[in-house]
C-alpha cells in the first residue's frame, strides 16, 4: 500500500497507530518505501467554538442520540482545527481526510476559513507541484502487471 487511512481519537492514538504501521511496514521489508498515513476527522466548523458545538448538539437532538463516528469528531473554529491538525501532523500523520459534518456549511468553512488559516501558518500549499495524486505524494508508478516482458 502507498496510502493508509486511520481514525485516531487524539494525538496519543495517532502516535501509537503510526508507530504500529511503521513497524509493520518495516517487518514487511518496505521500510524504505514511502507510505503516507492520513487521519480522518469529522468537522463541525463555525465562527465560534460555541456555535460549532451548538450545531453538533442540534444534530444530536434531531437524531435522538449523540453523533458518533469511527473518526474523531471535532467542533470548533478553523484556528482550533488548524491547531489540532498541526499537533497530529507532529504525531506522524502525513495529512488528513476531513469529513464535513453538514453540507454545505462545513465544507464552506473548510475552504473559506480553514485553508486560508493553514496558508497563513505556512502549512498548506498555494499551488500544486504535480498533476496527479501519485505525483503530489511522490509515489513512483507501479509496474504494469499485464505488460509482457521482453525476452
Amino acid at each position: 500500500a502507498d496510502v493508509g487511512f486511520v481514525t485516531p481519537g487524539d494525538a496519543a492514538q495517532a502516535v501509537a497507530v503510526v508507530e504500529e504501521i511503521r513497524g509493520l511496514q518495516h517487518d514487511a521489508g518496505r521500510g524504505s518505501e514511502p507510505l503516507h498515513i492520513f487521519g480522518d476527522v469529522v468537522v463541525f466548523l463555525d465562527d465560534s467554538a460555541s456555535a460549532a458545538q451548538a450545531r453538533r448538539r442540534r444534530l444530536d437532538d434531531l437524531a435522538g442520540a449523540e453523533y458518533r463516528s469511527d473518526a474523531a469528531v471535532f467542533a470548533g473554529t478553523a484556528a482550533q482545527l488548524a491547531d489540532l491538525l498541526t499537533e497530529w501532523h507532529g504525531a506522524g500523520l502525513t495529512g488528513f481526510r476531513l469529513r464535513p459534518a453538514a453540507l454545505p456549511h462545513d465544507l464552506l468553512q473548510i475552504t473559506e476559513q480553514l485553508v486560508p488559516e493553514l496558508r497563513r501558518r505556512g502549512l498548506f500549499r498555494d499551488e500544486y507541484e504535480a498533476d496527479t495524486l501519485r505525483g503530489l505524494l511522490g509515489l513512483s508508478h507501479p509496474a504494469n502487471r499485464y505488460a509482457r516482458s521482453s525476452q
